[in-house]
């Protein structure tokens, strides 16, 4: 077929149709635009971790971290002092709460000028009152980088209010480092001055090495481990974004296959719309075929008709995508509520290349439908095409075998290991039982509606009877439904899951009457031993349990592990759902409490002995059981205070859970604290219930994105039905003129459509909800657990999935009704001429 003229029909088609086109484009681009947002989203930020990590690493090829806590400052002469080093800067980090910032916190760098400015000469202050690297020598005064002094409205001469401690701490604003544009928000102090305001007197953060030029990388990291003591490792800064990235993997790429299932939702869209379009086409492809067109040349067209859609739908999506992308960095964050990622203003990143894969998927799957439109247009007689102007399209054989070969598939893709720390063989199983759910729309519908007895209503038995048909592009429809209802209900399930798993754990958990943080947010802060007695001997309170947290770094390659030292008893462990709960007897080696995702990323087992790092003595514990902890997602480490105490000499406490005695109110309680430490700044006071209802909302807040996915899915789905029964009700014109004719009216004419729409509306709800009950089974105890390291036990929603259900039934019915409206406003005879 000559390619103008192939043009021409092109343009004539989807012209004719045009808000049916729309609706396909527009459903097309909301898939483009979720995959496409979250994508951006999440590329930002850590192109923002990146930023930063550079600017601050600035020539240093190597740096040293430890603990939270920090390590021996003696170990930087040392390490100074190998071969091979020819700069080394030491530097105190911390992330301090801002005062009165409810929550709200700063990075601070405590650097040797001198040193640091070797390595990164932004942190020299520039054009200021007080020029070169002595400016850092007042241990009063802060240098902002523009980011931090833009968020916080600080200038030159400002002061500065941290929390330390259970106090606070001032510092004078001296300047703007301009250097640090790319480096977040962040404040630059001298380095004697953090160490004296943070607790970190002869404790460094870490050390940032340069190499001599010709110097040998493996030789300088075996020296190095010579030196080094239990807990502190050498990375390269480039580490930083890549533990960033790793992080927050699972999530992206979970949020990713949500957007590219709505992204698929919306290639039955385009399958349904060119399917009925071809169908009112059937004696223009006849013709065509008539005049010597093959096959391949109707494939083409097709397939060009379907690239066009995709096409005008990826260009869409993919600009609504970037649109969208900024309002969420603007308004919500880049952590799209999971709390992954810090900061503010973060600057939008756009990947070229996987906005443009994305893009060309959309087109592929379009491409695709057309082809599978095609196909059944092929196979239409020439004959009758010529005469026959009744709408189906072909119905490919074999589908119920092929629904069984892919459901089949799918058990073997469980058992596979995740790769890279994603659930791939998850996904690969899901994919298949979606694909079976699909293929076996046509056998399950005629199964189940072949035992339908046959209803009273004439109505509803000519709508019975329409649907037994289930013509293929109506197929095609409900199977689009079946996607998004399965979509919707597995993550249903898998919420609903996760949050009753969530709420009982914290139940055990979150036991004490009143939570007392030092600070709301930050690692400054903390309650001396003295401080600690005199909350525990408050009259109102019955008994005081500190904790601490720490950070174990075992491997440069691997994700620190959290250590937390807290009183361990019997009621602790049946709030962590430990296995075994039975208290240890005591043995010649303290007992730790790993949780699952230790378990699962370092291969611990109870009884093993480990030998942790611990405020940089090698110490042996022996694991008692495995917990359950929902806070943190890289493992782990429960240890007695007793024994952490003893072992590290550090007796302060980060938070305290008091338990009241009888008859004592919170409110109360909090004012005795007060009381008792008069000068303390920053305590942050929680009962147990107002911690467990901000911990579930923070929960949804992290799950609200999946709610969105769900929705748009559902409403591709249902775009999906109308815009059949659309092409339906044009195409029975005739039908229910003859209805007219022989004594129904229009109201019970709309009702015969809406009762269609309900009926596949619900066989598209059952089948879905069948696949989506399986594939909510494969996330719970697959996804899940090779994603987030979480065992989670199976809860069902039964309200909300007879919601849901309910509503998916009910819009197919509105849907049918009010798409087919147009149709049956014509007069009867009017109607009846189109069977002359």
């Amino acid at each position: 077929m000559n390619f103008r003229v192939m043009a021409m029909i092109v343009r004539g088609t989807l012209g004719a149709s045009r808000v049916r086109t729309a609706l396909t484009v527009l459903s097309i681009a909301l898939g483009v635009a979720l995959a496409g947002a979250v994508h951006t989203v999440h590329t930002s930020a850590l192109a923002e971790v990146e930023r930063a990590t550079r600017a601050l690493a600035g020539t240093a090829d190597l740096e040293l971290r430890g603990p939270l806590n920090g390590f021996d400052e003696r170990l930087f002469e040392r390490v100074a002092r190998l071969p091979g080093i020819r700069v080394a800067s030491p530097v105190v980090e911390v992330d301090a709460a801002l005062a009165g910032g409810r929550g709200a916190t700063l990075r601070v760098l405590g650097i040797d000028a001198f040193r640091a400015a070797r390595l990164q000469p932004a942190f020299v202050p520039g054009r200021t009152s007080l020029p070169g690297a002595a400016a850092f020598l007042d241990g009063k005064s802060a240098w902002l980088s523009p980011a931090a002094a833009s968020r916080l409205g600080l200038r030159a001469g400002a002061t500065l209010r941290l929390l330390a401690g259970s106090g606070e701490r001032e510092f004078r604003v001296a300047g703007v480092l301009e250097g640090l544009r790319d480096a977040g928000e962040l404040a630059v102090i001298d380095i004697a001055a953090a160490q004296e305001a943070f607790a970190r007197v002869g404790r460094l953060s870490r050390i940032d090495l340069r190499l001599a030029p010709g110097a040998d990388g493996g030789e300088v990291r075996r020296e190095l481990a010579r030196v080094l003591p239990p807990g502190v490792v050498p990375a390269p800064p480039s580490a930083v974004p890549q533990r960033a990235a790793a992080i927050s993997r699972a999530y992206r790429v979970n949020l990713d296959a949500l957007a590219l299932v709505a992204l698929a939702t919306g290639a039955f869209l385009v399958f349904s719309t060119l399917a009925l379009q071809a169908a009112r086409r059937r004696q223009e492809f006849a013709l065509l075929r008539a005049l010597g067109v093959t096959r391949r040349g109707l494939a083409v067209e097709l397939a060009l008709e379907g690239a066009l859609l995709g096409a005008a739908g990826a260009a869409l999506g993919t600009v609504l995508g970037i649109y969208a992308s900024r309002a969420i960095l603007a308004r919500v964050g880049a952590d799209l509520g999971a709390g992954y990622f810090s900061g503010h203003g973060i600057a939008e990143s756009p990947d070229a290349r996987a906005l443009a894969a994305i893009a060309l998927l959309a087109v592929a799957m379009s491409v695709a439908a057309a082809l599978r439109v095609a196909w059944a247009v092929g196979r239409i007689p020439v004959a009758e095409g010529l005469r026959d102007r009744a709408i189906d399209i072909a119905v490919a054989p074999g589908s119920a075998r092929y629904a069984v070969a892919f459901a089949l598939l799918g058990v073997p893709l469980l058992l596979a290991p995740p790769v890279g720390g994603l659930p791939l063989g998850g996904y690969a199983a899901i994919a298949a039982w979606l694909a079976a759910a699909v293929l076996a729309v046509g056998p399950v519908c005629r199964a189940l509606l072949a035992r339908l007895p046959a209803p009273r209503s004439p109505v509803a038995d000519l709508a019975l009877a329409q649907v037994r048909h289930l013509p293929g592009h109506l197929a095609a429809s409900v199977a689009g439904i079946v996607v998004s209802a399965s979509l919707c209900v597995a993550m249903a399930i898998l919420v609903h899951s996760f949050r009753v798993s969530l709420e009982q754990w914290l139940g055990g958990i979150v036991s004490a009457d009143l939570y007392l943080r030092t600070a709301s947010g930050g690692d400054t802060g903390y309650l001396t031993e003295a401080q600690q007695r005199a909350i525990a001997g408050l009259a109102g309170v019955r008994a005081a349990e500190p904790l601490r947290y720490d950070r174990l770094v075992l491997d440069p390659r691997s994700e620190p592990l959290t250590l937390v030292a807290r009183p361990v008893n019997a009621r602790i462990l049946e709030g962590y759902q430990a296995e075994p709960r039975a208290m240890p007897p005591p043995g010649d080696l303290p007992w730790v409490w790993i949780s699952e995702a230790a378990r699962d990323l370092e291969g611990w087992k109870p009884a093993d002995v480990l030998v942790l790092p611990i405020a940089g003595h090698a110490t042996r514990v022996r694991v008692a059981a495995i917990i359950r902890d929902f806070a943190r997602t890289w493992g782990t480490v429960v240890m007695p205070l007793e024994d952490y105490r003893r072992i590290t000499g550090d007796t302060r406490a980060n938070d305290m859970a008091l338990f009241l005695a009888p008859g004592v109110d919170v409110e109360a309680a909090e004012r005795s604290v007060r009381a008792a430490l008069p000068d303390a700044a920053g305590l942050a006071f929680e009962d147990a219930v107002s911690l467990r209802q901000r911990s579930l909302e923070t929960f949804d807040r992290t799950f609200a994105v999946t709610y969105a996915l769900e929705a748009i899915a559902i409403v591709i789905g249902l775009a999906g039905i109308t815009s059949s029964f659309a092409a339906l009700a044009w195409s029975r014109r005739r039908e229910f003129g003859v209805l007219r004719f022989l004594g129904l009216t229009r109201r019970e004419v709309l009702r015969l459509l809406a009762l269609e729409g309900a009926a596949a509306g619900a066989l598209g709800a059952a089948i879905g909800l069948a696949s989506g009950t399986m594939i909510s089974v494969v996330l719970v105890r697959v996804v899940n657990r090779q994603s987030f390291h979480w065992s989670l036990g199976v809860h069902w929603p039964i309200g909300a999935l007879a919601v849901l259900l309910a509503a998916i039934v009910g819009l197919s019915a509105l849907g049918a009704r009010a798409s087919g409206a147009a149709a049956v406003r014509r007069e009867a005879v009017a109607a009846v001429k189109d069977d002359a």
